[in-house]
């Protein structure tokens, strides 16, 4: 009989355990979206970033990349985007989206949570229309599949000119969005920042 209360007992603990390691739900897209314009009212710029960067696509000639505390920290402490290998649970990073006016498009953002999906470590992946609806949200395949280029940095890729995309790539994901000329000119002024 004491065998048969371990047995259960080891079997109770062997399932707590198991639950804990299961997967952390993503918060709603709503309680991300109020995180996000928590940055955004803040003027929270990630750093290595600056207001109205040039976009890549005509959808989003220009951008601004926002971050909160942890990733700046990750960021400051690694000495730069691309030599952050982890980002730490809860960092943010928002990526606001504007046209050639400079009117807001779209805003697409980053959370890491713990345990989350540890197969794409552990982001949840949003993108909003300006009005805060969400039009993606949590485990992306799209998104995922871009970030996986700089996935030795953590996913998060570093403001242009620092880090670019190739016209090939962009039109593998975005094959009906073309580049801009100021980001084509920027590929043919800065060749070894393409990533490969």
């Amino acid at each position: 009989m004491r065998y048969l209360v371990l047995l259960g007992v080891a079997g109770a603990v062997a399932a707590l355990a198991t639950l804990s390691r299961a997967a952390i739900p993503a918060p709603r897209p709503l309680a991300l979206w109020q995180k996000v314009q928590a940055l955004r009212k803040a003027h929270a710029l990630m750093l290595e970033s600056a207001a109205y960067q040039p976009g890549s696509r005509t959808v989003d000639t220009y951008t601004i990349d926002l971050a909160n505390r942890l990733a700046n920290d990750a960021i400051r402490k690694a000495g730069g985007i691309s030599k952050v290998r982890r980002y730490p649970d809860g960092a943010l990073v928002v990526k606001e989206n504007f046209n050639v006016r400079r009117q807001l498009t779209g805003i697409t953002a980053m959370l890491k949570l713990p345990d989350y999906d540890a197969a794409d470590r552990n982001w949840v992946m949003a993108a909003y229309t300006p009005a805060s609806k969400a039009i993606a949200y949590g485990k992306v395949p799209a998104c995922i599949a871009c970030h996986t280029l700089v996935s030795k940095q953590d996913f998060v890729f570093a403001p242009p000119p620092k880090q670019l995309l190739s016209v090939a790539i962009w039109k593998a994901f975005f094959p009906k969005q073309p580049v801009t000329p100021a980001y084509a000119q920027l590929l043919r002024w800065h060749p070894a920042n393409v990533v490969k």
